[in-house]
């Protein structure tokens, strides 16, 4: 097995810079780093992560922690979609990745707990934004390093990554009526009271100062009642939009099955999940980009190891999302 001392005798440096480069200290150069991990690399070094974790206070991994939710909830495929971003970050900068959930606050609040005190995990990348969490005092007290995926409600000293979902709801609105001339777009999305659905209502508004919008109870049945009711009396929707693609998707069918004079309404969500797959044609959706915004999550979540020339005084990062092309076939 390659030791440290092995890369330190083939490449001339002490042993303390050599291990200080291959934790990217940034008390290092990049061009040494980048030397001394290439004949790392060369000779096969492989780290041992159990002996880095026993001489420090802080272990080679990063918790991301979810809201509780169902196993069947469609935030899963956008969860997963951020986890491939934020592992092909870790996988470069050799941590490894834990995740922490539950069916219910308590069960995730308890696994973050042991991550901390039993694991010794000082960095996190929260999956979700609520008020008063009992989860991020638990962090701060533990002066951990948290990210938090979307719009904090408290945005004070927080680091945070997000999209623009203002702006992506009034120019995804826009797109719409103007492409297909509405005359009454309806905006359907959830009573959750996410920011992110906020967000994208207010975009809907300023494009549509006068525009419908019809909240769903969170139950799926719960939701094809409050549709159906809807569009009986509503003959006028000629489009909707839709806070993410698998309300979109439900909103059309029950459209197209209530809604004689308009069979088939042009619709854009977001996400472009499966679900956008199944609307076919004239079904649109806003790519929120995941990915990008796990690996802007890991960057902003490191950039305290960066030198002092490379850190950014950056709190915050809006990951670009983009617009779908109109045409006759959406996919």
């Amino acid at each position: 097995m390659v030791t440290i001392q092995d890369i330190a005798n083939k490449s001339g440096f002490a042993i303390s810079t050599v291990s200080r480069a291959l934790s990217d200290s940034p008390k290092i150069s990049a061009k040494t780093k980048e030397r001394i991990k290439k004949i790392a690399q060369d000779m096969g070094y492989t780290p041992n992560f159990a002996a880095r974790n026993l001489t420090q206070s802080e272990s080679n991994t990063v918790g991301v922690v979810f809201q509780p939710q169902a196993e069947d909830s469609a935030e899963n495929v956008f969860s997963m979609q951020l986890l491939f971003g934020i592992n092909s970050q870790l996988v470069a900068r050799q941590y490894l990745l834990t995740t922490a959930t539950g069916n219910n606050w308590s069960e995730v609040y308890n696994a973050v707990k042991m991550m901390v005190e039993a694991g010794q995990v000082r960095r996190f990348i929260l999956l979700y934004t609520v008020e008063n969490d009992p989860i991020s005092e638990l962090l701060r007290e533990n002066n951990a390093r948290v990210v938090v995926t979307g719009e904090p409600e408290q945005a004070n000293d927080v680091l945070y990554v997000d999209n623009d979902n203002r702006r992506a709801g009034e120019e995804a609105t826009r797109q719409l009526v103007g492409h297909f001339n509405l005359k009454a777009p309806l905006l359907v999305r959830t009573l959750a009271d996410w920011r992110y659905e906020r967000n994208r209502e207010i975009g809907f508004h300023i494009a549509q100062p006068d525009g419908q919008v019809l909240s769903l109870p969170l139950d799926f049945q719960a939701q094809k009642q409050v549709l159906e009711s809807y569009f009986e009396l509503h003959h006028e929707i000629d489009g909707i939009i839709a806070s993410d693609d698998e309300i979109g998707y439900l909103a059309r069918n029950q459209a197209q099955a209530h809604l004689p004079t308009h069979p088939k309404l042009p619709t854009i969500a977001f996400n472009r999940s499966e679900y956008a797959r199944l609307g076919g044609k004239d079904f649109y959706s806003v790519d929120m980009l995941p990915r990008s915004l796990g690996s802007e999550a890991i960057r902003l979540l490191f950039n305290d190891q960066r030198s002092v020339l490379e850190q950014t005084k950056a709190t915050s990062v809006i990951v670009p999302y983009r617009l779908p092309e109109f045409c006759d076939e959406t996919w």
